[in-house]
């Protein structure tokens, strides 16, 4: 190469010849009787006015198979371990290990894919495991290999993250040193950015649990109102018949709604309905539940009317036929007409998601944001690229994956707790009419006595009487 010193100050072309020398393979080169004379403002070049730099380049060092080998197996032990946990073999080491945590009060949402699980009701003892320090930071995350619906759900993009960083990682360290241009991004754009990524994960997470509390909250009522109508026909009613039939439709409600509320593949109608007569053992004689032709109107009701829609029609109807006071058959009423309200706000929710717009822009936002994340990892991590692309995009990729699981709440919510506590209280409220009707039924003991002896009766005469009146006198 030649470079023009013409130009330069005695300073500027003294530093250009020591940077040649010190860079090993360059040198500077002239005329062998070249004569460079300074003065105070210029480089006097009498014979040449430029020199030569010759510059020989690095020959990059060839590749260690071994310590090629080495790095990247360090550097992908945690893609092989996540996919070894999703194998047969793998979930039965970690059940041999003890990792493994199976919760059978649980079932699954999607029974195809099987990674989504419902909630569980609580009680006293799942509250105290609920809260307990410090085992459940430890039990929480060593269950993880051992119950991998998580990592079931976030697999496929896991791995596409992971394939990502392991490319970034060769071509940092085998291929960019051979000449070819450095592919990296600097921090600071995902760093702006991080906080415009947090603000829509957390308000796409709150957004799916007000949707989820809110349908509690209905479900809730629904039980609250079930209870109330069950007691008011049994307690207001005159005849223990009209109590039995009517209280045979108010479970009805709840398991008809679930089903309707619920993928049809996970109940079937009349079978959640013959479930509402209540335990076995107790639905015999009078105080059996739906009656088998009761059903059949349901599963045959006229077009346009949902199952629970159909059953609050019925009850309405009864309501009519109990014989009740005008002030009591008006809160009846009501309770029903507060049934209906639950029943349309559990439609508008199933009905209506959270904006698709804005739950495929988090998405895109998310999946990009991870995509390009490795390009700034490299330069600071190095072999630990991969290992952390895959915690942050696990974190990430988690906190999204719980919206749309919580988005549609009647799948997850223990519903069928509630549909069972109706149809059990239903049951013993029949069992007290059916034995209010029986002692009805039954004829009233004879009871044969003695007769009676005759009162004592004392006579009076005449003369007695007017004395008593001259006494007054």
């Amino acid at each position: 190469r030649r470079f023009d010193v013409s130009g330069l100050t005695p300073t500027s072309f003294a530093y250009l010849a020591a940077g040649a020398h010190a860079f090993g393979h360059g040198s500077l080169a002239g005329e062998s009787r070249m004569e460079v004379g300074f003065t105070p403002s210029r480089v006097q070049v009498p014979f040449h006015r430029s020199v030569q730099v010759n510059v020989v380049p690095e020959v990059p060092p060839e590749i260690d198979l071994v310590t090629f080998f080495t790095q990247f197996f360090v550097a992908l032990v945690p893609t092989v371990l996540l996919e070894f946990t999703l194998t047969s073999p793998g979930r039965k080491l970690a059940k041999v290990l003890g990792f493994s945590v199976k919760d059978t009060s649980r079932g699954y949402v999607d029974l195809e894919e099987r990674t989504i699980l419902s909630q569980s009701a609580f009680d006293f003892n799942s509250w105290s495991k609920h809260r307990q320090n410090p085992t459940r930071y430890i039990k929480t995350t060593i269950g993880l290999l051992g119950s991998p619906n998580v990592l079931k759900r976030l697999q496929g993009p896991l791995f596409f993250f992971n394939v990502i960083s392991t490319v970034v990682l060769f071509y940092d360290t085998y291929i960019q040193p051979r000449g070819l241009p450095e592919i990296s991004l600097p921090p600071l754009p995902f760093t702006i950015s991080s906080s415009a990524l947090g603000l829509l994960l957390v308000f796409r997470v709150t957004n799916a649990n007000n949707r989820y509390i809110l349908a509690r909250g209905k479900w809730g009522d629904i039980l609250n109102v079930s209870r109330d109508l069950a007691q008011q026909a049994s307690i207001w009613a005159k005849n223990p018949q009209d109590v039995l039939d009517f209280t045979r439709w108010v479970p009805a409600f709840s398991a008809s709604l679930m089903c309707h509320l619920r993928d049809p593949a996970r109940h079937d109608l009349a079978q959640e309905l013959r479930a509402a007569r209540g335990p076995p053992e107790g639905d015999v004689g009078d105080a059996r539940g739906l009656l088998d032709e009761e059903i059949e109107q349901i599963l045959n009701r006229p077009t346009g009317y949902s199952a629970p829609h159909f059953v609050l029609h019925r009850l309405r109807t009864k309501i009519g036929r109990l014989g009740l006071a005008k002030q009591e058959r008006l809160l009846m009423e009501a309770n029903v007409t507060r049934l209906i309200n639950d029943l349309g706000a559990c439609e508008n929710i199933l009905a209506t998601p959270i904006p698709v717009g804005y739950t495929k822009h988090t998405t895109r936002f998310l999946f990009l944001w991870l995509a390009l994340l490795p390009l700034a990892l490299q330069s600071d991590l190095g072999i630990a690229t991969v290992f952390g692309e895959q915690l942050i995009a696990f974190g990430l990729l988690g906190i999204e994956d719980i919206g749309i699981q919580i988005e549609e709440p009647f799948a997850v919510l223990p519903i069928d707790r509630i549909c069972t506590k109706t149809a059990l209280e239903a049951q013993v409220l029949r069992k007290e009419a059916a034995e209010a009707k029986k002692a009805l039924l039954e004829p009233a003991p004879v009871v044969i006595s003695e007769p009676a002896a005759p009162p004592d009766v004392k006579t009076t005469s005449t003369w007695d009487v007017l004395k008593g009146a001259f006494a007054v006198f």
